[in-house]
């Protein structure tokens, strides 16, 4: 085991640890990976420490900021029948867009996230989209 490079007393256990999130008045509580101290508590997060809860904390933020969260956008998409790819082209987002909203790493514009429920509540409305690439 490693020294804890934060009190220097205690020894890094990998382990996951209760963790509490605040934003915007609401909390969330989740288990997080990491390398935690046994005497000070203080945790050492690694890439994929951090990327196993990024999409939990950010559908918590976009849920709390009025946009879809990233399963939301990918039920919407595969309701209306589209690849990603094929998603990106029909309503103009620049390429790999959806697989970074569908995986928790980037959040759709405002007006792609009206756009994405209203298809939502009106799939026939898709037809009404211009086919091709959009400009």
């Amino acid at each position: 085991m490693k020294t804890c490079p934060v009190c220097a007393q205690g020894k890094l256990e990998r382990r996951t640890q209760l963790q509490t999130f605040r934003y915007k008045g609401k909390t969330l509580r989740y288990e997080q990976p990491g390398a935690w101290c046994n005497t000070c508590g203080e945790g050492i997060l690694e890439n994929v420490d951090m990327n196993t809860t990024e999409r939990l904390l950010s559908d918590f933020r976009a849920s709390l900021d009025g946009y879809l969260t990233s399963a939301e956008v990918r039920r919407i998409r595969k309701k209306l029948g589209l690849t990603q790819k094929r998603a990106e082209e029909v309503l103009g987002s620049d390429q790999n867009t959806f697989s970074q909203y569908e995986s928790g790493g980037a959040r759709p514009s405002r007006a792609l996230n009206t756009l994405l429920r209203l298809l939502d509540h009106h799939p026939e409305l898709l037809q009404e989209i211009p086919r091709g690439k959009a400009a």
